[in-house]
C-alpha cells in the first residue's frame, strides 16, 4: 500500500486531501483505510457518502464519534430526507461500486460357536448309548435256562460296543481332526469373500478406498469478490477513451494514453498497470485488446478472478483471489497491495 501521493500526484497532503470537500468519495475511502487519524477529518467531511460515515461509527473511536457529533449538530434533523446533504452524494456515486470491507491496510471489502472338535463326544466305546434303556439283569430263575440268558446279553453288549466303536473311528472324534481344519478354511474364505465384491480384485479394491479417501481441491478463496452485475468482457476502454484494459486468466492490463504523473524510466508513450497472482507492476507500453467495448462510469468488469470498476475518477482494477490490485486517474495512480 502506497502512503501519500506519488510523484505528479496533487502537492496537497493526506490531511488537507482528508478535509477538502472536493475530494473524490473513492479517495477519502482509501484515507480512511490507509490513515487512522485522519478519520476525524473525513467524518466531518461533507462529501464523505453516507456508508463510509457509518463504517466510521462502528470503529467506537472517541475522536471520530466527536467528528460526527459536530457534524450531526451542524447540519440538524432535516425534514425532506431527499434534501439531505448525503443524497447529492449518493446519487453522484456508482451504484454498483463494491462495498468493501477493511483488512490489511486497505479500506473495506466371523461365525461363532464352538468348533467342531469341541462339541460334545459321543459316548465310549465302553458306555452304553444314554437313551438306551439300561438291561436290567434277569431275575435269578430257579430254572436250568438262566445261564444261556446271560450269555446271549452279553453278546448283545459286546456288538453294541463294537457297532459304537465304528461310527467313532470313522465319525467320531478320532476322525475328526481333518473335517475342522476344513470347515476353518471354508469360513475364513467365506468371510473373505464377503468383504471384497464379486470379482473385484483386492488391489484394485484398496486403490479405490485410497481414492475415495483422498480429500477434493477447494476452489481458490475470493479475498476481494467481484461487483454484483459485473460483465464479462475481455477488453474495454473508458468513455473518455483514455484508458484501454484487458482481462485474461493469469493477468489484468490497463494502459493510459494521457497522464500527469512521472512516468516509469525511459518511457515515452503509454504508462501500463499490471495485477497477476503477485503484487502490481507499474511498467511503460499500450494495452490494446480485440473487440474493445466501452465500460460507461458506474459499471464493473469481472472474469471470476479480476475485476474492474470504472468510475469519473478513475478506474480500480484487482484480483479477486489476492486483493491486490492499482487506481489510475489522469493525475494520480495508487498500487494496491
Amino acid at each position: 500500500m502506497t502512503d501519500g501521493p506519488h510523484h505528479g500526484q496533487s502537492p496537497t497532503g493526506p490531511a488537507a486531501r482528508a478535509a477538502d470537500p472536493h475530494t473524490p468519495q473513492v479517495q477519502l475511502q482509501m484515507l480512511a483505510g490507509d490513515h487512522p487519524e485522519l478519520r476525524p477529518l473525513i467524518a466531518q467531511n461533507p462529501n464523505t457518502y453516507p456508508e463510509l460515515l457509518q463504517w466510521l461509527a462502528e470503529l467506537h473511536d472517541p475522536a471520530v464519534d466527536a467528528a460526527l457529533a459536530r457534524r450531526a449538530s451542524k447540519t440538524g434533523p432535516r425534514a425532506d430526507p431527499g434534501t439531505d446533504e448525503f443524497s447529492a452524494v449518493r446519487d453522484e456515486r456508482p451504484q454498483d461500486y463494491p462495498q468493501s470491507q477493511p483488512g490489511h491496510g486497505y479500506y473495506p471489502a466371523a461365525p461363532t460357536g464352538p468348533a467342531p472338535w469341541e462339541s460334545n463326544p459321543g459316548p465310549a466305546p465302553w458306555e452304553a448309548p444314554a437313551n438306551q434303556a439300561p438291561y436290567a439283569e434277569p431275575e435269578p430263575r430257579r430254572r436250568r435256562g438262566g445261564t444261556c440268558a446271560i450269555i446271549f446279553l452279553i453278546l448283545l453288549v459286546a456288538a453294541a460296543a463294537v457297532v459304537a466303536a465304528y461310527f467313532l473311528i470313522f465319525n467320531g472324534v478320532f476322525s475328526g481332526d481333518d473335517e475342522p481344519t476344513e470347515e476353518t478354511s471354508i469360513s475364513q474364505d467365506q468371510n473373505q469373500q464377503d468383504q471384497n465384491e464379486p470379482g473385484e480384485d483386492p488391489d484394485e479394491a484398496g486403490a479405490q478406498g485410497t481414492e475415495s479417501d483422498a480429500p477434493e481441491e477447494d476452489d481458490a478463496e475470493i479475498v476481494r469478490p467481484s461487483p454484483e452485475g459485473a460483465q464479462d468482457i475481455p477488453a474495454f476502454t473508458a468513455p473518455s477513451g483514455n484508458i484501454n484494459c484487458t482481462i485474461g486468466e493469469d493477468e489484468l492490463e490497463c494502459s493510459i494514453l494521457d497522464y500527469g504523473f512521472d512516468a516509469p524510466q525511459d518511457c515515452d508513450g503509454p504508462a501500463r498497470f499490471s495485477v497477476g497472482s503477485e503484487d502490481p507492476q507499474l511498467g511503460c507500453g499500450s494495452t490494446e485488446g480485440e473487440n474493445s467495448a466501452t465500460l460507461q462510469y458506474g459499471q464493473s468488469a469481472s472474469n471470476g478472478r479480476f475485476a474492474c470498476v470504472s468510475s469519473e475518477s478513475g478506474f480500480e482494477c484487482w484480483n479477486t483471489e489476492t486483493g491486490n490490485g492499482f487506481f489510475m486517474a489522469r493525475e494520480s495512480y495508487q498500487l494496491q497491495n
